[in-house]
């Protein structure tokens, strides 16, 4: 949902605000509906509790999320979607949230690119971040630092094996 309101963002003026109202209305109706079907809970007030804690988590994703595309950073963009992804869990799979932070980045390039009329349309598709895996682990490999590479540290030892990145199994079922 993120991906899209950035991309809506760059809409007309006239027109951004009024899609961006749409996708939100859209995703809280979801949300209400799956607290009544789903999860049981017909009172009317403890669901706009509910989504009144959601709206307060979404405003704070967005302006997370917002700061690490300003500043161009992957360390703060990281971060904020350490936060919100992963729940901040410290024994969070690096490698992983490396591969969400370049796919979130490739995604908002080729919305960038996509004309206003196919987007309005629904022609986007969305691909697995686990399909960045293998291009962040080998661009890992490539940005030791220099402290690192003076100190023998992924270099091969006596074996010829490097320290490679170790995969964990940690998968997160937020996304």
């Amino acid at each position: 949902m993120y991906l899209l309101t950035v991309r809506i963002r760059v809409f007309a003026p006239t027109q951004a605000p009024i899609w961006h109202q749409h996708l939100l209305d859209h995703f809280f109706y979801a949300a209400e509906e799956r607290m009544e079907i789903m999860h049981g809970i017909q009172a009317r007030s403890v669901r706009n509790k509910y989504l009144k804690d959601l709206f307060t988590q979404w405003r704070g994703l967005l302006a997370g999320y917002d700061e690490g595309l300003a500043k161009g950073s992957d360390a703060v963009l990281a971060t904020a979607l350490w936060r919100n992804v992963f729940s901040a869990d410290e024994d969070v799979d690096l490698t992983l949230l490396g591969a969400v932070v370049s796919y979130t980045r490739g995604v908002l390039t080729a919305l960038e690119q996509m004309d206003d009329a196919a987007l309005v349309t629904g022609e986007v598709a969305f691909g697995d971040p686990a399909s960045q895996l293998e291009e962040v682990l080998a661009r890992s490999q490539t940005l030791m630092t220099e402290e690192e590479a003076q100190s023998g540290s992924g270099q091969p030892d006596a074996e010829g094996e490097g320290n490679e990145v170790k995969k964990k199994s940690h998968h997160s079922s937020k996304g």
